[in-house]
């Protein structure tokens, strides 16, 4: 039964990754906003999840292995369907978020639904970020949309946000890694704003410290995601952003 469970899935098209139909330059950065964590104000309400695999034993998927849902067409699941595969990032010694921060979730990378029955469907690995694990969940795949162009404007340094989350517990940031801050549509930002990342020294009396740019690629109503651009110094969650406005 496992042999021809495995060849049915082998045999089935597959659907090709969202990355694949972006232009070559965009690639990149797609994969960097797909596989970038995002940010809840309370813990994932995860129904579909990853049983396992077709392999007995196996807990962790590559691109191209097989999977198995625990759920089906009466869930709504369908073949061809795409979904995220994420998981909440276990933190003992944070039973509740603190004031303004986040649970943060990450992304393993996303799959393709090649069959589904009733109650159970089978995916394959599409894209992986890293390893998926046996008991990720799934969420609907939703193709990041790149950030306009940079927006002018000064940095506001009298409304400021915070980098508060990078993946997997990472507590730096540096060139090229996607981050959170604590700042979202709610707040006025837009994608394609710049960010001056800085440090307040002395308690706040003394002057600051430029430590880079970052530009924001995303934004929810409380949170964005933002790629650290450059740096001068390592970055630390809790480090200040300045928005970049345009002033009246």
């Amino acid at each position: 039964m496992t042999f021809m469970l495995a060849l049915m899935l082998w045999s089935m098209p597959q659907v090709p990754s969202a990355a694949a139909s972006q232009a070559p330059g965009s690639v990149d950065l797609f994969q960097r906003m797909a596989c970038a964590p995002i940010g809840l104000p309370a813990p994932p309400a995860a129904g579909l999840r990853i049983l396992g695999g077709i392999v007995h034993g196996r807990i962790m998927f590559a691109p191209g292995d097989a999977t198995i849902i625990n759920a089906g067409t009466t869930q709504g699941v369908q073949r061809g369907q795409q979904y995220f595969v994420r998981r909440l990032v276990n933190d003992a010694s944070k039973k509740q978020p603190k004031s303004g921060a986040l649970y943060g979730v990450h992304t393993a990378g996303w799959v393709t639904i090649v069959d589904a029955k009733d109650n159970m469907a089978f995916a394959t690995v599409t894209h992986a970020c890293d390893g998926l694990m046996e008991g990720d969940y799934l969420e609907p795949f939703a193709m990041p949309l790149p950030p306009p162009t940079a927006l002018a404007g000064a940095p506001d340094f009298e409304h400021p946000g915070q980098i508060v989350l990078a993946d997997e517990g990472r507590q730096t940031g540096y060139p090229g890694l996607v981050m959170l801050m604590n700042r979202g549509s709610d707040h006025g930002v837009r994608a394609g704003q710049s960010l001056t990342v800085y440090r307040e020294t002395l308690n706040g009396q003394g002057p600051i410290l430029d430590l880079g740019r970052a530009t924001v690629l995303a934004v929810t109503p409380a949170s964005s995601m933002v790629r650290i651009d450059s740096a001068r110094d390592v970055i630390y969650l809790g480090d200040f952003v300045a928005i970049h406005r345009i002033t009246q």
